[in-house]
């Protein structure tokens, strides 16, 4: 992660995306596509932390790796699902660091996962994340061919997102949006859901 983040998508880890993690986490927080977990290492003790994650291998794997001391709930979920009731209202943050990449579909096949997010939110409370960006940025030699590859073999679907087409599936459910480029990653926040 912190050699393509830093050499092919021109996003440092440790000087962007993980200050940007932190900033935005709140203390019931919900962690969508969990990846490896390394982000959930970061997390103060007091934050209650769950995770979401089609993949059972990849909850258990970051629960361990954060600490299952941590880990209020391990949720086996398809992100273009709407969430159980259970789950409405019910995180004050939630974040999704590289997942809408990873989704097939165009940007805006991807609204649904912005909106099964928010209806999980607090009336207060903020989704954020990062996705890297097909379209609207220039790709160092590295870069473009990790995306010919990855976009190719379906790890993943990005080639037209852009940063615009992401501002417009957050505002469909969001009142306040923020987007900022770094590199060829954009990192984005959320809140006040419609």
């Amino acid at each position: 992660m912190g050699v393509s983040n830093r050499l092919a998508w021109g996003c440092p880890t440790k000087e962007h995306l993980l200050p940007h993690f932190l900033e935005h986490l709140g203390n019931n927080h919900l962690d969508i596509g969990v990846g490896t977990g390394f982000y959930l290492t970061h997390v103060p003790e007091s934050s209650l932390i769950s995770l979401m994650d089609l993949n059972e291998a990849s909850l258990n794997a970051a629960s361990t790796r954060a600490g299952e001391s941590k880990i209020k709930h391990k949720i086996s979920h398809d992100v273009f699902e709407p969430y159980p009731a259970a789950l409405h209202g019910q995180f004050d943050s939630i974040s999704m660091f590289y997942l809408l990449h990873c989704l097939p579909g165009n940007i805006s096949t991807k609204s649904c996962v912005i909106r099964n997010a928010a209806q999980a939110l607090t009336d207060d409370g903020t989704l954020y994340g990062a996705t890297i960006l097909g379209d609207g940025v220039v790709h160092n030699s590295f870069g473009q061919k990790l995306m010919r590859i990855y976009n190719q073999k379906g790890i993943f679907s990005n080639t037209k997102d852009s940063e615009e087409g992401l501002t417009h599936i957050l505002s469909e459910h969001f009142e306040n949006v923020k987007t900022k480029v770094q590199g060829t990653v954009v990192m984005f926040s959320a809140s006040g859901k419609k």
